[in-house]
């Protein structure tokens, strides 16, 4: 049985643990060499481990859950502790500060969908799954705001490998939980199914995840629909810093942000008392696309644009905690850790283009266009999905 409040409190310290990482090393690499450029290859090699999470589910689901959500943690966790060993004493080694940081986004990529898997194995009812569910969603929101907050003032009072510590520590304090909450959850491997029995062949285990979604009535629509979605989410990152810089105020960037988190929360207190559907998923899909459009006429006014931001990310965290209930809901417990991956990998497959893409056409060719190409590729996804309920009637 887990123990669903040590859980949260391990997620809550995990995540924030994470969060500081990713600020504190940006701004370390930033500040060590002044070059923008190693920034970007950073984050672009921690999309790239992203991207290629399909090629880590045959490991996950050949293990037990558990013991791989322990496992990549602790190593996380010594790797962070490395990792600030190196900014004290080896400051300028900055390939190595890449590389433990490479593999620890790695690690990440382990723990994730293990993690998650966990919540199928000890939370039998759906109800219940999309109730936690939707408090671990509101849990990364809050934490995601917490960690900006938190690295800011660290960085302010600390140098970059005190705050690292800090991070260490945070990471340790969460596998102390972890493991207390997941102490009555055996540690049994997912039942081999009978493909698995027939092949020990990796790549084969690999695209038979793939092969899974592209069988199963919910997943191999959701797995286009989340493509067109990675092409549209990274956009709309880089266009809040640019809305902001247009109107003046640099402040309003945290403003938006805020905004979008606010209506993601209050999406995730009302889906979480839902029972998860088939039906609600390609309207609220669909739907989210109509606060984005109507952004186009309110560009210079920034209080409609705060608005419309809040109800984009309202109407975003129905459908995406309703759709990770599905995920978990329809997929059976020895393919999960495949298609979690392959799901990963299809959210993230759009990123470095969509980034790239949308930087330049935003230096040339004005926000309403971009804004217009988010919202279609958007709209694709959950029109897609529309299918999804007609195959199931």
């Amino acid at each position: 049985m887990l123990e669903k409040k040590t859980y949260l409190l391990s997620r809550a310290t995990m995540l924030l643990s994470n969060s500081l990482f990713g600020m504190i090393i940006i701004w370390w690499l930033q500040t060590q060499t002044g070059k923008s450029s190693l920034v970007g290859l950073t984050n672009a090699i921690f999309s790239i481990t992203a991207a290629l999470s399909i090629f880590y589910g045959p490991i996950i689901d050949k293990h037990s859950f558990k013991r791989t959500s322990q496992t990549s943690l602790l190593v996380q966790t010594i790797l962070l502790f490395l990792l600030t060993a190196v900014m004290f004493w080896l400051s300028h080694n900055i390939v190595l500060t890449i590389l433990i940081s490479t593999i620890m986004s790695m690690c990440d990529e382990f723990f994730s969908p293990a993690d998650r898997a966990i919540l199928k194995e000890s939370v039998p009812s759906k109800k219940d799954l999309n109730s936690l569910i939707s408090k671990l969603s509101m849990i990364d929101q809050v934490v995601n705001i917490a960690g900006t907050a938190l690295s800011g003032v660290l960085l302010s009072l600390l140098i970059a490998g005190q705050s690292m510590l800090v991070c260490s520590c945070l990471s340790l304090i969460s596998i102390f939980f972890l493991y207390i909450a997941l102490r009555k959850i055996p540690s049994t491997k997912p039942q081999a199914n009978d493909t698995d029995d027939k092949t020990n062949n990796y790549r084969a285990k690999v695209f038979s995840g793939l092969k899974y979604i592209r069988q199963n009535r919910f997943l191999k629509y959701y797995f286009w629909s989340c493509i067109c979605y990675s092409f549209a989410s990274p956009a709309l990152i880089i266009l809040l810093p640019k809305l902001a810089d247009k109107l003046g105020s640099a402040g309003l960037y945290s403003t938006f942000y805020l905004c979008f988190v606010g209506g993601f929360l209050l999406g995730a207190l009302i889906s979480g008392k839902l029972t998860p559907t088939v039906k609600t998923i390609p309207y609220t899909w669909m739907l989210s696309t109509i606060p984005l459009l109507m952004m186009i006429f309110f560009l210079s006014n920034w209080l409609a644009l705060s608005v419309l931001i809040a109800l984009f990310g309202f109407l975003t965290s129905f459908q995406n905690i309703l759709s990770e209930s599905m995920i978990q809901i329809t997929t059976e417990d020895a393919y999960l850790g495949r298609v979690l991956t392959t799901i990963r990998t299809s959210t993230s497959i759009g990123g470095p283009i969509s980034s790239v893409v949308a930087g330049i056409m935003l230096d040339h060719s004005g926000d309403q266009i971009l804004i217009i190409l988010c919202a279609v590729f958007i709209l694709i996804g959950g029109i897609n999905m529309l299918f999804v309920k007609e195959a199931a009637n």
